[in-house]
């Protein structure tokens, strides 16, 4: 196995946020200051991939957009659910081949998502998304950084460069050698490492936007 499997998202990953309530990244609004390219997005059909218990959800409602937000964790999305009852969900594995069809949507939103996996799934990811989305379309998100202090510990295991498992999950940290490998064929809008708070403590991260 070479990503977090179904089994982790569920019973490890959410139960423990939930459970202990360690959701203050609710009111991370980490989308405003992007707000001005997303109102131009002129298909106003958004997916959030890795959508997770709904903030992202929630802000692209509030901004016009019609969403469709998708997660492997069944926890999370009942989750969701509750947060907003009139949202449309999805099950689904961002691996496989994404359930919508070529230039069908306006923006994709994959915030802190997709950092868990080899390369050669990560290229297949981007390209996926490459391919739903329109011409002009906006993807948006959040990676983990290299700059990330604690991560790498005695016990980590790199599987290939800058993937690594440890304590029963795998995860990537970038820097930008890999978007430069990810975003040959995407105009790249926006590329910045930024810090944010979760669950209590400062994530080192990169934001990006690129438009296809």
């Amino acid at each position: 196995m070479s990503e977090n499997s179904k089994v982790y998202w569920d019973e490890i990953y959410w139960e423990d946020k939930i459970n202990n309530n360690r959701t203050d990244f609710i009111k991370d609004n980490w989308m405003d200051k992007y707000i001005d390219e997303i109102h131009n997005v002129k298909r106003k059909k958004a997916i959030d991939l890795g959508c997770g218990i709904g903030q992202d959800t929630k802000w692209l409602l509030d901004n016009g957009f019609d969403v469709i937000s998708c997660d492997i964790s069944d926890i999370a999305l009942q989750k969701l659910k509750e947060f907003i009852p009139n949202s449309k969900t999805m099950q689904m594995d961002v691996k496989e081949k994404l359930p919508f069809r070529d230039n069908s949507v306006g923006l994709v939103n994959a915030n802190l998502s997709i950092h868990y996996f080899d390369m050669e799934n990560t290229i297949k990811i981007f390209n996926e998304i490459y391919r739903i989305l329109q011409l002009d379309g906006i993807f948006i998100g959040r990676m983990n950084s290299d700059k990330n202090e604690g991560y790498i510990k005695d016990t980590t295991k790199e599987i290939e460069k800058n993937f690594y498992y440890d304590y029963g999950r795998y995860f990537r940290l970038f820097n930008k050698e890999q978007f430069d490998i990810l975003t040959k064929q995407w105009h790249v809008i926006a590329l910045n490492e930024n810090v944010t708070i979760r669950s209590n403590r400062k994530k080192a991260l990169w934001e990006f936007m690129l438009k296809k």
